[in-house]
């Protein structure tokens, strides 16, 4: 796998994780992804959640596989199962701007349970020292299974803990993570919230850096966000209730960013980020 480059800067690593230990629930990861400046803003394999993997595709539960890895939650609590998957990665190819290709999701018993089509895209962004991201995924089932169902722990019995999809591993940063959407501000307005957008500022190396998150407006789904103990955001897939897919109504995910050098303080300005990000621009169901 390689490298996205913009005006001659590195902006995003991507990594097929194939390496990593059976725990972790290998997988592909982008890491590190950083503004133009060169900030990172991804954490991969943090000590206090080694299957935290930068911006990843991960579920704890999918047919009874944890494909997030670690723990998994259980009528007893937290154990740490034989049941983790992987992601493999198949015929990926790039050209400027855009890389996709396929991902096979291999179960506990070694079977390949789920077919993926994903793609990243990437360019630059009219605003100054900005650049726009979106990754776009489609999961059927594979083989002889004719159902993906989708949970979380949160689905399981764990208050709030309705994480999985694709996830954003932040930095911890030099400070409290500054937390925006369109019901308000900080983490207790967004979490489990259906804003259309996120926005994420840190400062981090010194340098204060903003992403504004955001779902296609038809396929909004409650955004799970944590800042305490580490920060970290994504569309939850099975918040309160598990998710399905089958060959003919298959999982269809998609997170978009803009990624901004400075402090983006007001939704104004966020949402006028968000509006140059290619995919909304160039679409008539502009965010608003």
């Amino acid at each position: 796998m390689g490298s996205f480059q913009l005006r001659g800067t590195s902006v995003v690593q991507e990594n097929a994780g194939q390496d990593l230990p059976t725990l972790m629930a290998p997988r592909p990861y982008l890491h590190p992804l950083c503004t133009m400046a060169g900030v990172v803003l991804t954490e991969a394999a943090p000590e206090d959640h080694l299957h935290h993997l930068g911006l990843s595709l991960a579920f704890s539960d999918v047919n009874g596989t944890n494909f997030w890895g670690g723990s998994t939650h259980t009528k007893n609590g937290p154990a740490v199962l034989p049941n983790h998957g992987r992601q493999v990665p198949l015929g990926w190819q790039h050209r400027d701007g855009h890389a996709e290709g396929d991902i096979a999701w291999i179960n506990h018993s070694a079977q390949q349970m789920a077919s993926e089509h994903r793609s990243y895209s990437y360019q630059g962004h009219p605003a100054q020292n900005t650049w726009s991201f979106s990754f776009a995924s489609l999961i059927r089932p594979a083989g002889a299974v004719e159902q993906l169902s989708v949970s979380s722990s949160a689905v399981k019995g764990r208050p709030g803990a309705g994480y999985g999809g694709i996830f954003w591993r932040f930095p911890s940063g030099d400070g409290p993570a500054h937390v925006l959407c369109s019901d308000g501000a900080g983490v207790e307005a967004a979490h489990g919230s259906l804003s259309p957008w996120l926005l994420m500022g840190l400062r981090h190396q010194g340098k204060a850096a903003s992403v504004i998150l955001a779902q296609d407006a038809l396929h909004l789904r409650p955004w799970f966000v944590r800042t305490d103990g580490y920060v970290g955001a994504g569309p939850a897939v099975a918040w309160d209730k598990p998710a399905t897919a089958d060959r003919e109504n298959p999982l269809r995910l998609s997170l978009h960013a803009v990624i901004h050098d400075g402090m983006v303080a007001t939704s104004r300005h966020a949402e006028e980020l968000l509006h140059q990000h290619f995919h909304f621009s160039n679409s008539p169901d502009r965010t608003t």
